[in-house]
């Protein structure tokens, strides 16, 4: 799915059942394209990108990701009122949630966690990393 505005959602691939669905939301396209070019591209998981946490929750209820990594800071709200109403909806509530981002404090990662995140990774970060923590989640998890 290619995107023809900003808010709208973009996919690397199609999915089957040997390429878990991954929802990237952040509002650094950087970021999210190198996520999405590394997961996608090299390890073969189908990438959503959502720029906004408005396009984030959009994407999480139309196609349904088996893992969202968020941003804590996004253009319209935070990644904490993105995760609460994901929570607030049963077709989206079980999605593990995976914090990415270069503001995790204490604080933040306690009020995260107490919302059912599943992991943190502080920006910067190394590919690996991501990815050894994407597929612990997952295979954990489907």
């Amino acid at each position: 799915m290619k995107a023809t505005s900003k808010k709208r959602c973009r996919s690397s691939q199609k999915r089957s059942p040997k390429n878990p669905r991954i929802l990237v939301v952040d509002s650094d396209t950087v970021m999210a394209e190198l996520m999405r070019s590394y997961l996608g591209d090299e390890k073969g998981y189908e990438v959503l990108i959502a720029e906004t946490g408005a396009s984030g929750i959009r994407a999480a209820l139309e196609q349904l990701p088996d893992l969202i990594l968020v941003d804590f800071r996004l253009a319209d709200m935070s990644g904490l009122e993105m995760h609460d109403r994901l929570r607030q909806n049963p077709a989206t509530k079980e999605i593990p949630v995976i914090y990415v981002s270069s503001f995790l404090t204490l604080r933040t990662i306690e009020k995260a966690t107490d919302k059912g995140a599943r992991g943190f990774i502080s920006k910067p970060f190394t590919l690996s990393e991501i990815y050894t923590k994407v597929a612990t989640i997952l295979s954990s998890s489907i």
